[in-house]
């Protein structure tokens, strides 16, 4: 009688296993850098309706995650990278292949950073001041610009003591040293040279701005110039020729 009960254990046990596999699908995919680098043995986990799968990926960035069908929660981590989360939902098993997953690298230090071909750079600070006159209030920046060679760039927003990444404007710095005015009489007016870029939530306290300008100097403005604006922190930079 033992025997038999045990028997029926195994099958059922067997059944129940070869259920699960037949219902787990399989999701494959690489991990990068932001340099376009596969980064070997970062940690990948997919947890989906209370179950948990955890691989890491291979030495090319490769990897193969299996999860069961329902709401799934894709995490991609490794020491010194910002965090990517992806959300999934599947009524059923899926086999899936996704696109590369970037991991961007923690900057040593706050501040904003132009993604090279191997590395970042390091934009310096600078402050803006303003001259004031019965008519206008002219802004001008001070300070050394970091020289950067191409015109459609990358750059990172990276935030260690505020997770507020998204207010900067960026301003386009002539000749004189000033980025515009706001002109008072006859009426209020800004003659400010705001030049436009594309922003992307990395995390919150990551952030990634792409611009493409012609040659000259620019000032990112930590905020936005407005009437009650009188001196101010940025960070500037220059595009040669």
């Amino acid at each position: 009688m033992f025997r038999k009960i045990s028997v029926s254990m195994i099958v059922m046990l067997c059944a129940l296993n070869t259920l699960c596999a037949f219902e787990t699908g399989t999701i494959r995919g690489r991990i990068i850098d932001g340099f376009g680098k596969p980064i070997p043995f970062a940690n990948i986990e997919a947890l989906s309706d209370g179950s948990k799968s955890k691989i890491t990926s291979d030495p090319t960035g490769n990897f193969s995650v299996s999860y069961n069908p329902g709401n799934i929660k894709l995490t991609f981590s490794k020491e010194g990278y910002v965090p990517a989360y992806i959300p999934l939902s599947f009524e059923e098993k899926t086999d899936l292949s996704v696109d590369d997953i970037t991991l961007w690298r923690i900057p040593h230090k706050g501040g904003l950073f132009v993604v090279g071909e191997n590395d970042y750079r390091e934009i310096n600070n600078a402050e803006y001041y303003y001259e004031s006159s019965s008519k206008e209030r002219r802004f001008y920046v001070k300070g050394s610009p970091t020289v950067i060679k191409g015109q459609s760039l990358r750059i990172l927003d990276f935030q260690i003591d505020n997770p507020l990444v998204i207010g900067k404007t960026l301003y386009r710095v002539d000749s004189n040293g000033s980025v515009g005015s706001i002109v008072f009489y006859p009426s209020q007016k800004y003659v400010l040279n705001k030049e436009e870029d594309s922003y992307t939530k990395i995390a919150d306290n990551v952030g990634m701005r792409k611009v493409n300008l012609p040659p000259g100097r620019y000032f990112y403005c930590t905020g936005e110039i407005t009437i009650r604006s009188k001196t101010g922190f940025g960070f500037f930079f220059e595009i040669s020729s």
